[in-house]
């Protein structure tokens, strides 16, 4: 059985949605985040990082002060470390499943967020994660890890994707 599971895909091909629908009949075995995009009339304004027990924040936004940037985006470092690497490591700890959405540009703006996924890939649980589907360094060396599946999700194959995360969740 494959430890990690990354899924990747191009925007907007649903891999949020994706984590979302797979993870709701496993709550009590998984724990982590997802992020959920800030929209106004169709127009992407940020994301909102969402633990599975609760909390959020506001990760990105267009126009927010922060000494981390990317492209258009101020990113709020602390957001991703006080509650996104929080709910890692609650899950690491405490849940068989971690749930990461996603390992992106914005996120490994933190040495943090970088170091506690690899404390992830190497604890021996499952790790479900979202990926970036460009190509960046860090990114590419995570999809060539050993004991790592990493399936790609369009919206022609979706109904597919979701059938075969379900199996592996459910598989102990």
């Amino acid at each position: 059985m494959t430890q990690n599971l990354f899924i990747t895909g191009k925007p907007g091909s649903g891999k949020t949605t994706l984590i979302k629908e797979v993870c709701l009949a496993h709550l009590e075995r998984l724990g982590g985040f997802y992020t959920e995009e800030i929209k106004e009339k169709d127009k992407r304004l940020g994301f909102v990082l969402k633990t599975f027990d609760g909390q959020q924040g506001v990760l990105a936004k267009k126009g927010m002060k922060s000494g981390a940037k990317l492209n258009k985006y101020g990113v709020d470092l602390d957001v991703l470390e006080k509650i996104g690497i929080s709910s890692i490591k609650k899950a690491l700890n405490e849940k068989e499943i971690i749930v990461i959405d996603e390992i992106g540009s914005m996120e490994i703006l933190s040495d943090e967020f970088r170091n506690v996924l690899l404390e992830c890939f190497g604890s021996g649980k499952k790790v479900l994660a979202t990926i970036r589907y460009k190509s960046q360094p860090f990114t590419d060396e995570v999809k060539k890890m050993q004991n790592a599946s990493l399936v790609f999700v369009s919206h022609e194959n979706y109904l597919d994707v979701k059938k075969q995360i379900k199996q592996w969740l459910e598989q102990k």
